[in-house]
């Protein structure tokens, strides 16, 4: 018989009997926080912490497979759903074919996609049981997380680094990977209506973090982080009144005027140079934007010609036939072996209108569950994930697929913790 924890003032370990069981979940949940927190630091850590609590979470589903939750079904469903579109995909174009490759990033995103819903199915079914436990868990998991990236980035901009990337060698990842940490620590901390100083704070991370994410460069993420910050903050924490939202007002201005010269003007300056590059030399020119501007036109020709999708070597083959024959948009032949820099046109383009649909449906399916149960953590997260996506393809990077997946499932499951508190003390 398990015997359920209840919430009290304080978490009283002695008081608690924990059974091999109960144990699994404890350390399946361990092992996901420490694979967030190894995320920005530790990216080889990271991931084995992720493999072993899919270890601990297919254990806890064996040893009591007759208890089915079917509650908190749908980010499960959603995370499945998303994975097995990938996988799907990849054994249908090369299943028996030469260009088979075990290695390739689309099958082994949807394989972690798939190892992140067996998490989430066997965490939403075992919080319930120690749910004050589980919330320190992940409360405390965040705050050593987000300390740990905070002061990583710090120690790289101190150092003269160009961007600050962490340990994933990428700035963009980087960028809305740490937005994402951040958006739910200081959203964790804005939810605790009790606290003192709780404004000052909160506002004291959003300067923190933005600061960090200036400071990778990754221009999407410098200007909608305060933006996402700023507006789910007002839809979703409206009793902490106008001074918070003056206060956040006055905290943007005063960073964002700080920051303008150093990092700011230089990637805005840029930015219109390289749309003027675009429409002058008509794609052919090489830049960061001017060859997602190249993947992006192409990619659109590409679904419209193909709308079931192709492989990777069809997208690439036709790529450059269209290049050959239009005699623009050259400067994206580099980058179509790896992926056209938006989330849904790299979808479409490989995996077709059913690719696309998926991805949209996983977008609005985790958007509508975050507004209806006013889950401030998770609409910021999947927010980010799909302004991300504008720019970048998210689900394909290792350390992003994780970190994400991840990140969605503690977000739901500290909001459905902090109902039960909030109704059990009502």
């Amino acid at each position: 018989m398990i015997k359920v924890q209840p919430f009290t003032d304080r978490l009283k370990i002695s008081d608690m009997k924990i059974n091999w069981r109960e144990l699994l979940y404890v350390f399946a949940l361990l092992t996901v926080m420490l694979s967030v927190i190894c995320t920005f630091i530790d990216e080889k850590l990271a991931k084995v912490a992720f493999y072993w609590a899919f270890y601990f979470s297919i254990a806890g589903i064996i040893s009591s497979w007759r208890q089915v939750n079917r509650s908190h079904i749908w980010p499960v469903a959603a995370l499945a759903l998303l994975g097995g579109s990938k996988v799907i995909w990849f054994y249908w174009h090369y299943l028996g074919q030469p260009e088979l490759n075990p290695f390739n990033d689309y099958l082994n995103a949807g394989k972690r996609l798939l190892i992140a819903a067996v998490i989430g199915y066997y965490l939403f079914k075992k919080y319930i049981n120690f749910p004050l436990l589980s919330q320190r868990i992940v409360e405390w998991g965040l705050f050593i997380a987000f300390i740990g990236a905070t002061a990583y980035g710090f120690y790289q901009f101190l150092s003269g680094a160009q961007r600050v990337e962490f340990t994933l060698d990428r700035a963009t990842v980087s960028a809305y990977g740490y937005a994402m940490l951040s958006a739910v620590t200081i959203f964790i901390l804005a939810a605790k209506k009790n606290s003192k100083y709780q404004l000052l704070l909160c506002l004291a991370l959003f300067i923190v973090s933005w600061f960090i994410i200036i400071q990778t460069g990754t221009r999407n993420m410098m200007a909608a982080f305060p933006i996402v910050i700023f507006f789910i903050g007002l839809l979703q924490f409206n009793y902490l009144g106008w001074k918070a939202a003056m206060g956040s007002f006055i905290a943007i201005l005063l960073l964002g005027a700080a920051c303008y010269q150093p990092m700011i003007k230089p990637r805005l300056d840029k930015t219109i140079t390289e749309i003027d590059r675009y429409s002058q030399d008509q794609g052919n020119k090489m830049g960061s934007l001017t060859s997602r501007f190249a993947m992006w036109n192409i990619g659109i020709a590409c679904f419209r010609a193909h709308p079931l999708g192709m492989n990777m070597e069809q997208r690439e083959i036709w790529f450059k036939r269209y290049v050959k024959e239009h005699h623009r948009d050259a400067s994206a032949l580099p980058y179509v072996s790896v992926h056209l820099h938006n989330e849904l046109i790299d979808s479409a383009t490989l995996q077709g209108i059913l690719g696309a649909l998926t991805m949209l449906l996983f977008y609005m399916v985790t958007l509508i569950n975050a507004l209806c149960r006013r889950n401030a953590l998770l609409l910021s997260v999947i927010v980010i994930v799909i302004i991300s996506g504008l720019t970048d393809v998210v689900f394909i990077s290792r350390e992003l697929t994780i970190c994400t997946s991840l990140l969605l499932i503690l977000s739901v499951m500290w909001k459905n913790i902090s109902v039960m508190q909030q109704n059990r003390l009502s």
